[in-house]
Formats: structure tokens, C-alpha cells, sequence
């Protein structure tokens, strides 16, 4: 098991000061965490935000985010983390990969690869804001077959020069891309998209593993082993596939019960996941809290 924190609003800490937060990601990097994960919005509106899907209610949404929250761009923020870290892995959650060209998302993320020494990993998805694909002139119709073009081209950017791709979404020819990735195939691509069949097979034919958000736990089992089923149908190793889930947050007395929660990380496991991502600011009031709150969670380190 591998156990990886989420350090999205963490500033609120230090007056919306970023800075010393990269400081305790460093720490749990020394500590022994396995990997970092960052949310992303390129932008953010009001029109869409009642749609958010990942919250019971629109005051624990609220709680949360709002339009005029922080979201710095990922990729740029964990390549400082990369430059203040030795061993932790750089990933996100979830990163939508259709905000980018596919050719610029390769370039960016092979370049982190190379300069981290190979720590990347990232969860990609669509989003749920239409609002961000008018931002940038992409259409949100058709995004789910965009983000498969957009893996596959990837892939074979960081593995193939010059490289050819004619996709519904995505085409070029005989192009160059360079560096590689320090990862022999590419950095593993997660996607964090729901269970339909639909979507069982894109994972089964084009990701590395499986973050889903907000789905109960019966529907992930099942979801998985129809994955790792096709998977074999069509000739991949299904052994190598990963799972990352948040531990379902435990209340006692209307708060997050930490100890609760972590307590559940071994049913997480019986189900097939790999990785753990734990929301930080969900269980920690301040700094102070933090170094403890890691010594609880790396118990479950496996």
C-alpha cells in the first residue's frame, strides 16, 4: 500500500502563503510518504459550481472552494517540489489533460520526469466545469474520447520519434518530441473518471490505473475486476494496475475522526487498492498538527 497526501488548501495555514507549505511536503517526503497529489482548475466560475459532484451538499462544496480559491497550475508547482524533494512522487488529482494540447501536456510532463529523476505520475480526467472548455475554445462535447487520445498520444511521444498519431481528436505526423521521459514507456497515467462499461473498457485498453472520486466502495470492486478482466481479454497485465482511493471519512461528534478513518485503510486494501490519497486539510487544523498526523498515517505504510 501506498499512501500519498492531498495538500490543497494547506496555505490557508500561512495567509494564503504557499511557500511554507512546500516546506512540509518536503518533510513528509523525508518521513517516508510516497507521493503528492494536486488538484487542478485552470479556471474557475459561478455558473457551474451547484454542479460539483464530490460534496453531499452545496455548504460542504462551499466549505471547500469557491470562485476566487487558489488553484496554482499543477504541473509548474510540482516541478518546484521535485527541486525540494528527494524521493516522493510528483502526481495529481486530477489533472485535466483536455485543457491541454496533447503534444504540450507530453513536453511539459517529460521534462518534470527528466528533471525529478523519474518521480512522475499523474490522474487525469475531464472535470465537471463546462465553463473551463469555453475558457479555451475546447469542446466539452465528445471530452471523454479526447482524454483517451490524449493518454495514447502521450504515450507514444515519450516512447516513439518521430511519431505519428491520426485520432477523431487529435492527429500529427512524423514529429518530434524530446526529451523522453527518464521512465522507460512514459510516467504511469491514472484516470479518474466513473465505472460505466463505457469507461471500464477506455481504462482497460489506455490507463495505468484507476482513481476514482465519490464512488462507493462495492461499485470500485466491481468496476475493477471488470477492468483487470479485459484487460487479460485483450492482452495487458492486469498486475500492474493501480487503484488510488480516499479513505472514507469516519465522524465523531460532527467532526473528522482521524483515527477512524485510517482504520478503514486495510478494507480499502481488500478490495484491490494500491494507493491511498489522504485530504489533509480534512483532519489537520494547522502546522502543528501535521508531523502527527503523517506518524498515524505511515502505521499503514506497506
Amino acid at each position: 500500500m501506498r499512501l500519498s497526501i492531498n495538500p490543497f488548501l494547506m496555505e490557508t495555514w500561512f495567509n494564503n502563503d504557499i511557500l511554507p507549505v512546500l516546506d512540509l511536503i518536503a518533510l513528509a517526503d523525508r518521513k517516508g510518504i510516497d507521493a503528492v497529489d494536486l488538484p487542478e482548475h485552470v479556471v474557475m466560475g459561478t455558473r457551474d459550481l451547484a454542479d460539483y459532484p464530490y460534496a453531499p451538499t452545496p455548504e460542504a462544496r462551499a466549505a471547500m472552494f469557491n470562485e476566487r480559491t487558489d488553484f496554482p497550475e499543477p504541473i509548474v508547482l510540482l516541478s518546484v517540489i521535485a527541486a525540494m524533494t528527494r524521493r516522493i512522487r510528483l502526481s495529481t488529482g486530477i489533472l485535466m489533460a483536455n485543457l491541454r494540447p496533447a503534444a504540450l501536456l507530453a513536453k511539459q510532463v517529460a521534462t518534470l520526469d527528466v528533471l525529478s529523476g523519474g518521480r512522475v505520475e499523474l490522474a487525469i480526467g475531464v472535470g465537471w466545469q463546462k465553463i473551463e472548455y469555453e475558457a479555451e475554445g475546447i469542446p466539452w462535447e465528445g471530452r471523454f474520447g479526447r482524454l483517451v487520445e490524449t493518454a495514447q498520444a502521450c504515450k507514444l511521444l515519450w516512447t516513439q520519434a518521430p511519431a505519428t498519431f491520426a485520432g477523431k481528436h487529435i492527429a500529427f505526423e512524423d514529429i518530434y518530441c524530446l526529451p523522453f521521459p527518464k521512465q522507460l514507456g512514459g510516467p504511469p497515467l491514472m484516470f479518474g473518471i466513473g465505472p460505466s462499461e463505457l469507461n471500464i473498457e477506455r481504462m482497460a485498453q489506455s490507463a495505468d490505473g484507476w482513481a476514482p472520486l465519490g464512488v462507493p466502495l462495492d461499485v470500485v470492486a466491481k468496476g475493477l475486476q471488470g477492468i483487470k478482466r479485459r484487460m487479460t481479454e485483450i492482452g495487458r497485465d492486469p498486475d500492474t494496475f493501480r487503484l488510488r482511493l480516499n479513505p472514507t471519512p469516519v465522524f465523531t461528534d460532527g467532526k473528522p475522526d482521524i483515527d477512524a478513518t485510517l482504520a478503514g485503510i486495510p478494507q480499502l486494501a481488500q478490495i484491490g487498492c494500491t494507493d491511498v490519497d489522504l485530504y489533509i486539510p480534512a483532519y489537520c487544523r494547522g502546522p502543528d498538527e501535521f508531523e502527527p498526523l503523517l506518524d498515524k498515517y505511515l502505521r499503514y505504510h506497506a
